[in-house]
């Protein structure tokens, strides 16, 4: 009996290693179509103001994305099957704290300010995000000195309230939070790329490399020792998944979120189609779609129905009324800047803009209701409920080769 139990794991453990690896070059190769951009290393890479809701009531928020050396899982393993952030990353030059300084110092004196007619001051808002598309919190991305002298200069605005940046659990350390706690100390929330609880579906269809959870555990417990909070992102639907099975795994992994790690915010963040991504390659050979907006409202009542409780803060990434402050130096999607979706979650033409607007209500509410005035689409709604009865009985691993393993 021990002798085949051991046999069976060996063999999962050898169809695993094939289809990671499948994952895993199909992503670099895709990589490599990465064009280099001529990016001016002392401009930021974006900054939007938008809507946000805090402490009971809908704020202005400041986004402000730093042009960075970019995501080290990215440049190392590939990166997520779903992310193409590296594209507003210079490859072959290095960002140095001199030239971050000076990023955001554009942003302290308003001088990086695009629209003539616009004044900038960091005071009018009171939740400001700091993003370098990737980890924030990685040394080997951004230096210590450099997250250091950002907070700093935070601590002195006295109408900032909340500071949010990202980073991957592994660098959610002492050494650096101690290191943002001697210099600012106002809320801080740091959002971690959860994705899935899924073993396989985390580490296959999201190419996430993080194959132990104790990891993200340890994250929440560091972060909540120094008084900050902790944002999950789940990623919904993913690539080799049906819509039912990726509606299940965002229920499931947002509860986890909630009871198991301990976060105390989670966003849902549906996949959208970027250009140098594994999912974009799937769409384009008609292998993938983007999720249904339809689904969104199955996964935050199933998350409420299953915590038993009235209200969360449950955030669904992606859908904002924004106003761009400062564009892309590249020459992306609509001219608008190299880092933005091509594609976001739709429904049909007759009823998605629709359904944005119940999401970028509820965004400002966290509230299920808002999700629900918007009424069954005559169009699309019965072609949705039969696209969740759709069902795929094959492995996730035989999906993978059906898929990559000819090629």
């Amino acid at each position: 009996m021990s002798y085949l139990f051991e046999t069976k794991r060996v063999i999962e453990r050898k169809v695993f290693k094939r289809a990671s690896s499948l994952v895993e070059e199909k992503i670099k190769e895709i990589r490599s179509n990465t064009p280099n951009l001529p990016y001016e290393k002392t401009k930021l890479a974006e900054v939007e103001i938008n809507k946000f809701f805090y402490e009971g009531k809908t704020v202005d928020r400041v986004m402000i994305v730093l042009r960075s050396n970019g995501c080290q899982h990215y440049k190392t393993n590939g990166g997520c099957s779903m992310c193409a952030h590296l594209n507003g990353a210079p490859l072959k030059e290095k960002i140095t704290h001199k030239n971050y300084v000076e990023q955001w110092n554009s942003v302290l004196d308003g001088s990086f300010v695009e629209k003539t007619d616009k004044e900038f001051n960091l005071n009018d808002y009171p939740v400001v995000c700091v993003y370098n598309l990737g980890s924030l919190l990685n040394p080997e991305e951004i230096s210590v000195k450099t997250v250091q002298y950002i907070f700093s200069t935070l601590n002195k605005y006295k109408g900032v309230k909340k500071v949010i940046i990202e980073s991957r659990a592994e660098y959610v350390t002492e050494d650096i939070l101690s290191a943002i706690r001697k210099v600012y100390d106002g809320v801080v929330e740091v959002g971690i790329g959860v994705e899935s609880t899924n073993f396989l579906i985390r580490e296959l269809c999201h190419h996430k490399a993080i194959e132990n959870t104790q990891i993200i555990s340890d994250a929440v417990a560091l972060l909540h020792k120094y008084n900050m909070k902790a944002l999950a992102y789940v990623n919904f639907k993913p690539i080799f998944l049906t819509e039912s099975e990726a509606i299940e795994d965002a229920i499931k992994t947002s509860v986890d979120c909630f009871k198991d790690f301990n976060f105390d915010a989670v966003s849902v963040e549906p996949t959208s189609l970027q250009e140098n991504s594994l999912a974009n390659y799937l769409y384009n050979l008609g292998l993938y779609r983007v999720p249904w907006l339809w689904s969104l409202r199955d996964i935050i009542h199933g998350i409420y129905d299953r915590m038993h409780v009235s209200k969360l803060d449950i955030r669904l990434g992606g859908y904002f009324d924004e106003e761009v402050l400062s564009g892309s130096q590249g020459t992306g999607f609509a001219q608008r800047n190299e880092i933005f979706p091509h594609m976001t979650s739709s429904n049909c033409s007759y009823c998605t803009n629709e359904f944005v607007e119940a999401i970028k209500q509820f965004n400002m509410t966290y509230d299920v209701k808002d999700l629900d005035v918007v009424k069954p689409c005559k169009h699309c709604y019965k072609l949705w409920q039969d696209t969740k009865k759709v069902k795929d009985s094959r492995s996730i691993y035989t999906r993978i080769d059906d898929v990559l393993g000819g090629e």
